[in-house]
């Protein structure tokens, strides 16, 4: 498994993600899978969670790895926000 974290920033405030990717070629073709490490690779208790299969490139992988994370980030800070109130 290929893994890598990007750094994402909503408004002013940043969170890391880890992800990782798995190929499986056939006829010249790769179908790539992405997950969420959820805890980080390197964490005794860390799972993957599938995110989505049937990739054709790795660079369309990491795109929908930055939008999944940026979208789950934004609803964490929405969710943080409305608990405050």
């Amino acid at each position: 498994m290929y893994k890598f974290k990007r750094r994402i920033f909503v408004g002013n405030r940043s969170m890391e993600f880890w992800f990782g990717l798995t190929s499986k070629s056939r006829d010249r073709h790769s179908n790539f899978t992405l997950y969420l490490l959820v805890g980080g690779p390197e964490s005794p208790c860390h799972h993957a969670e599938q995110i989505k299969s049937g990739i054709h490139s790795k660079n369309e992988a990491i795109r929908i790895a930055i939008s999944y994370a940026k979208e789950l980030f934004q609803n964490l800070i929405e969710r943080e926000k409305g608990s405050h109130k």
